[in-house]
């Protein structure tokens, strides 16, 4: 028997059911938007079509943390200032969209070595995890300090979790996804989930 050609790969199979899935999930995220317009002011809509569009942004997550992990392409690190990537990735959403965020810059960071490609999707791909945790009365806390390391702390006070099973879909995934990318750098991803004082996450980059 033959071995399958590179063009039907795993990570090429992935990629094009990405793709695919992404498709009918912008379809739905129209929609909702649509609906948002014509249907009439009632409370009961909005909270449905805001659950739509979360929906389709969780599964958006979840698609993009997979193609992280299925990929085989070697990082290519460089020079990264991780505030700007931090602050761009706040800033290219709308606030209405996210819980309160509390975030606390080190001052005169060091630079990182870090692919920017997989930079950006380490950010993104934690941020996603606590927008699904955080809430107004538990914020979302970002914070970086440098030693031997540079150190990026996500954190919320959300009580209730007791194991990463309690977690929303596609958080052991995001995990898996951030530890990957740590560690493809040199670096570490750890975590930890307390249901009194909440979920903490660590990850050090050279």
């Amino acid at each position: 028997m033959t071995e399958p050609t590179s063009e039907f790969s795993q990570e090429n199979v992935l990629n094009s059911i990405a793709h695919e899935i992404r498709q009918p999930l912008s379809a739905i995220e129209s929609i909702a938007y649509y609906l948002s317009l014509v249907l009439p002011e009632d409370e009961n809509h909005r909270e449905q079509l805001s659950r739509v569009q979360q929906l389709v942004e969780q599964s958006n997550w979840i698609l993009s943390n997979g193609l992280v992990l299925s990929s085989s392409q070697p990082p290519a690190p460089q020079a990264i200032d991780l505030e700007d990537l931090i602050t761009q990735t706040i800033t290219t959403r709308s606030p209405a969209m996210d819980p309160p965020m509390n975030f606390g810059p080190a001052p005169d960071l060091p630079l990182v070595h870090l692919d920017p490609g997989l930079g950006r999707a380490l950010i993104e791909n934690i941020f996603g995890l606590f927008r699904q945790l955080a809430t107004t009365a538990h914020p979302m806390t970002v914070r970086t300090t440098a030693a031997n390391m540079v150190v990026l702390e996500v954190s919320t006070s959300a009580p209730g979790y007791r194991s990463i099973l309690a977690l929303p879909p596609g958080s052991a995934l995001s995990l898996d996804c951030a530890q990957r990318i740590a560690m493809l750098h040199g670096g570490s991803c750890t975590h930890s989930i307390d249901p009194a004082s909440g979920i903490r996450l660590r990850v050090m980059l050279p």
